[in-house]
Order: structure tokens, then sequence, then C-alpha cells
């Protein structure tokens, strides 16, 4: 057998999968977690074509991880390499949007997540912080789980006045479940401490007090598979944070982004989904109303998440960047 760091590549290689080693990981999750499955439902929850998935089957019958009963499952052997190469060891599913309930066994965890950040710091409205609701940020950390962007994943976390490292941690000890490694930036050196102060009591997260107006640190380019962030509520921010978050992302097609942003008109929509294609982003889901905040009066008290896929290639700036960024730079660019 393969070494299974590799295996994944080599199974794309081998079907030629145009969504590369990631493609390969959700067709062996969706087996894992619905298995015995019809090939043709498969493919339909994927959104890949049949004979694709049929080819991706093959390849795995062929190495003894796959067999088919009423429909493919996972052997032993293709359990046993999806956890070593993976990190993945679970099958709960979960429906999140904007209006489902929290599942009843979760509740505590909103409980538990309220607690703990009892003692955060205040708001900087100067910073456009506005911090989400206990609810939302468990609703995040699930909707995360539900997308295969936590077991086995390295997490960027751009900006975390919310503490969504925190439920991240939460969610992933009552599922039994492991991320590779959390990281957060902020420039709010209140929070990378407070968030420092916690980590003890979870998966460990590492804090950096960063600007992000200024590059990533050279240790954190290209090291990650998933990007979280809800950045400032200007076209700007968006744009900075976006960026930011794709400079740290593994250059390989398929990893994800999730970004929190407010309502806008529709000719803002519009600016949205070309700044974050610009940035090599693909658009794959936006939920409105996922994020509910405490007095988020910029944010009419919500906000939508946007789930989103990296193409693979981009060209970003690693400048620093001097223009506007928060809502009160831009308002007072468009007053001068």
């Amino acid at each position: 057998m393969s070494d299974p760091s590799r295996l994944l590549e080599e199974l794309a290689d081998a079907t030629r999968l145009n969504e590369g080693p990631e493609g390969v990981r959700k067709v062996l999750r969706a087996i894992y977690r619905s298995g015995p499955v019809p090939i043709r439902e498969l493919a339909r929850d994927l959104g890949i074509p049949v004979p694709v998935v049929a080819a991706v089957r093959g390849e795995l019958e062929t190495r003894g991880l796959a067999v088919r009963e009423t429909g493919v499952k996972l052997t032993s052997l293709g359990v046993e390499i999806l956890e070593t190469a993976c990190g993945i060891a679970c099958k709960q599913r979960f429906t999140i949007t904007s209006v489902t309930l929290l599942p009843e066994g979760v509740l505590s965890l909103v409980q538990e997540f309220a607690k703990i950040v009892e003692a955060r710091p205040g708001a900087d409205f100067t910073l456009d912080q506005s911090h989400a609701t206990a609810e939302t940020s468990i609703r995040r950390a699930l909707y995360l789980y539900e997308h295969d962007a936590i077991e086995g994943r390295t997490i960027l976390f751009l900006g975390d006045d919310d503490l969504t490292s925190i439920a991240v941690g939460l969610v992933s000890r009552h599922l039994g479940i492991k991320p590779a490694r959390l990281v957060v930036l902020d420039v709010d050196d209140r929070l990378t401490g407070y968030i420092a102060a916690c980590k003890e009591e979870l998966h460990p997260v590492e804090t950096v007090c960063r600007d992000l107006r200024e590059a990533l640190p050279e240790s954190l380019m290209g090291k990650a598979d998933v990007f979280f962030t809800d950045p400032p509520y200007t076209i700007d921010g968006l744009r900075l944070f976006g960026c930011r978050g794709v400079s740290a992302l593994k250059q390989e097609v398929g990893k994800l982004g999730f970004v929190s942003f407010g309502h806008k008109s529709p000719s803002e929509g519009v600016a949205i989904g070309q700044t974050l294609s610009g940035l090599g982003l693909s658009l794959v889901e936006i939920t409105p109303d996922f994020n509910q905040y405490d007095g988020a009066q910029l944010l009419a008290g919500s906000s939508q998440m946007i789930r989103l896929v990296y193409g693979g290639s981009s060209h970003l700036s690693g400048e620093f960047y001097k223009g506007p960024l928060y809502t009160r730079d831009v308002r007072g660019k468009k007053r001068g």
C-alpha cells in the first residue's frame, strides 16, 4: 500500500479528477458517512459526474479500499487509511442553515461557550468588531464540520473577535474529532491574549497579534487547508482579508474558505462576487442571515455566510496595504 499521505494525490492522478486530491477526499468521506451508497446518489450529492465517481470507485476497489454491496462502501483498510491520511473519524450529520434549530445534543455547547466568552474584551468599533451570539459561534463550528473543514485540517482564523476558534475546539471535543492545527491572527492583542488564556481547555490554539495590512508571516504562507474570516464591513476589507486567506492556503484546488459578510445592495453584491472570484475563489453557497450579532447596527443584526472553494492558483500582492479598510476609513474618504 502507498504512503497514506500520498494516496489522495495518487488517486486523483489515476482518475484525472479535476477536483484533485480534495475531490478524492470528498468521495471517501461521503462513502464513509453514507456507505453502502449507490454510485448515482453519491455523484449527485457530491456534484461530480457519475463516470468520474465511478472511476474513483474503481481505483478504490483495485487498491482494496472499497467494495460493492448494495452500493459502494469502504473496507476496514479503507477506513483505516481514511483516518490516517485525512484524520476523518466521525459519521454524524447535521443540517446547518440560518433557520434550523441546533440539535438538542449540542445546546449544552452553546451554554458552555457563553460562559467562556463572558469575560471577553468589549468590541472595538473602530476595528468593525461586533460579537456574534453564542449560538451563531457554535452553528459556525458545526457548519465547518459538516463541510469537511475541521477533521485533520489546518485552519487559519483571520480576525477572531467572535472566538470562533474556541467554538471549533468545543465542537471538536464533543464529536471526538481533531483539527490538525488552529491558528488565530488578530490585530487586537486583547483578543489574542484572551484566546491564549482559554486554549488549554480545548484543542491548542496558536495566536499571533498581526495587523493584516501586513503580509502573513512566512511561516503561515501556503500552510492552511481552510481559512475563516468575518472581515471589516467594507469591500476593501473583504478584499484584503480574502487575499490574506488565500495566501495562507496550500496552493491546491479545492481548499476551503468561509467568509461572514454583511448584506449589501445588489451592486455591492456584484462587487463581493467579483472581489472573491478575483482572488481565485469560487462561490459555492451563500446563506443569508446565518450569523446573528449582539447589537450590530452596521450589520442590521445579521450577516451572510459565504462558502468558497479555492481554484488552485491566484496572483496576489504581498505588499503592505495602505488604503481604506474599516467603515470609518471609507466614510472619511467619502466625506473628503
